[in-house]
């Protein structure tokens, strides 16, 4: 099966660097502009389904893909973004200040009792209903199929790095733009190849606003 993976488009709250994670904010007009051109790039693909996250950001942009296509969309909870507690709403220079040591450590490492601690999901949390979703994919759909997955930063990063034998501790390295392709070719519920990642290619007339707040 053939998974393409799109980060929703850009919001007021990217464009701040504010910690988003599952405070629903809407795409803005750039953001809109980039669901546009992510859902003309997948106008000549045939796509079985789309799945995406209940997020509005994340449904809005799987709305303009859904338009140049014959399928609906399956709203699933478990593609979601990570759950940040009372660390939404605040920008990174703000946590880092704040809470110097938990911010270095969760940045980095996404250790369950420091997310504990900071209110939030760890890797392990999010991978786990990320997993799950992609497992009910599978059993749904025909081997041969192929199904978008609109979703945010986390979601993404973790399946990504778990079915390439990547380690979540890792993650940070991966940088992933706003309504960027990504195409897995999935050979089990564990194992992928990777054949395209982070790919923006579509949205230079869309004025892209690089970087990547949760």
């Amino acid at each position: 099966m053939k998974l393409i993976l799109i980060r929703h488009g850009r919001t007021d709250w990217n464009v701040q660097g504010r910690v988003q994670g599952r405070t629903d904010i809407p795409l803005d007009e750039t953001g809109r502009r980039q669901a546009a051109a992510v859902a003309q790039r997948l106008s000549g693909i045939r796509l079985n389904a789309i799945y995406a996250s209940p997020l509005t950001r994340a449904h809005d942009t799987a709305k303009a893909v859904a338009a140049f296509h014959d399928c609906d969309i399956y709203v699933s909870e478990k593609l979601t973004e990570i759950n940040f507690g009372a660390w939404e709403g605040k920008t990174g220079s703000e946590l880092e200040t704040q809470y110097a040591s938990l911010w270095r450590d969760w940045n980095w490492i996404l250790h369950p009792e420091t997310c504990r601690e900071m209110g939030a999901e760890s890797a392990d949390d999010i991978l786990l209903r990320t997993l799950c979703c992609v497992q009910e994919i599978l059993s749904a759909h025909p081997a041969e199929a192929t199904v978008a997955l609109v979703s945010h930063t986390m979601p993404i990063k973790l399946l990504t790095a778990y079915m390439i034998g990547l380690p979540a501790a890792k993650i940070r390295a991966l940088k992933l733009a706003n309504c960027s392709y990504t195409e897995l070719d999935v050979v089990d519920a564990d194992h992928a190849h990777l054949w395209v990642w982070n790919d923006t290619s579509h949205l230079h007339g869309a004025c892209l606003q690089k970087g990547e707040a949760l």
